[in-house]
C-alpha cells in the first residue's frame, strides 16, 4: 500500500512496487498488469499518480502500452551472441551491470572413467532489490586439471576469474552447438518462462585453453529473456 506520510512521491513508490512485481515475475513476461481502474482501486490512488507510475515503467523498457488493450510486460532482452559465449560476468561488467549466480548442483562425477567438478548455476542480472535470471549453465571441468575446484564459493566468484587467477588457464575457444530443449518445470521457474512457451534454446560443447586443451563441457539454456546472435566472419576468395 502507498504510504502519503513517506518522503517519496506516491508515484515513486507505485513505480518500485509494479517494478518489484516485474522483476521477480509475479507479472510475467507478455502479460498485462492491472487497469488503471484496477490500480486505483488496489492501491487507493488517482488515475494521475498510475500513469506517471507506468510512464517511468514504460521509459526503462520494463512495460509496452497498447492503445485499447492495455499495459504489457516488455522486459528488454539481452543481446548474447556466439562472440561472447561464456565469460558472463565479463559480459555483464562491460554493460554496466551487476553479474549474480545462483548455484543449483556442485558435485564431483566420473564421465568415461575421469573426475570432473560439476557446476550448475542460474546466471542473472541484479535489478535493484530484484534479480533477473537469463541462463542455466552446467559446466564439468577435469578434477586432474582443476584441483581444489571444490574450495570456491561459485556465487561470489567468477569461474572464469578463477581459471584464469589461480590456475592460469585463459578460456580463448569454444566449438558448440544448438538446439530446443523442452522446458521442465524447475527451469521454467527459474528463468520465469512463459506457460504459452515449450521450448527454450540450449548451446552445448567444449571449451580450449590457450594451448588448445579441452578445459570444459558446457551447456547453457536461455531464457526468452535473451536475444541469442550467431555473429560469424565471411573469408572472400
Amino acid at each position: 500500500m502507498l504510504d502519503k506520510n513517506d518522503f517519496a512521491p506516491l508515484y515513486i513508490q507505485l513505480h518500485r512496487i509494479l517494478r518489484g512485481k516485474i522483476l521477480s515475475g509475479e507479472y510475467k513476461q507478455g502479460e498485462a498488469i492491472p487497469s488503471e481502474s484496477e490500480m486505483m482501486k488496489i492501491f487507493q490512488t488517482t488515475r494521475g499518480t498510475i500513469r506517471n507510475a507506468i510512464s517511468l515503467l514504460v521509459s526503462e523498457g520494463l512495460v509496452e502500452q497498447i492503445r485499447g488493450k492495455g499495459t504489457f510486460v516488455r522486459l528488454n532482452l539481452l543481446n548474447y551472441s556466439i562472440l561472447n559465449f561464456g565469460g558472463f560476468t565479463d559480459y555483464l561488467k562491460s554493460r554496466n551491470e551487476v553479474a549474480v549466480s545462483q548455484i543449483l548442483e556442485q558435485k564431483t562425477v566420473n564421465l568415461d572413467g575421469k573426475d570432473y567438478f560439476k557446476l550448475v548455476r542460474a546466471r542473472g542480472v541484479k535489478k535493484e532489490e530484484a534479480v533477473l535470471y537469463l541462463t542455466i549453465d552446467t559446466s564439468y571441468l577435469p578434477v586432474s586439471l582443476f584441483s581444489g575446484l571444490d574450495s570456491h564459493n561459485f556465487e561470489e566468484e567468477s569461474l572464469y576469474h578463477v581459471l584464469r587467477n589461480s590456475y592460469r588457464v585463459y578460456p580463448s575457444r569454444t566449438e558448440i552447438s544448438l538446439s530446443p530443449i523442452l522446458i521442465h518445470d524447475k527451469v521454467r521457474e527459474i528463468l520465469q518462462v512463459d506457460k504459452k512457451e515449450s521450448a527454450l534454446l540450449k548451446a552445448e560443447g567444449v571449451v580450449f585453453d590457450q594451448n588448445g586443451v579441452e578445459i570444459e563441457k558446457v551447456s547453457v539454456i536461455y531464457g526468452s529473456n535473451v536475444e541469442f546472435k550467431i555473429m560469424t566472419n565471411m573469408n572472400q576468395a
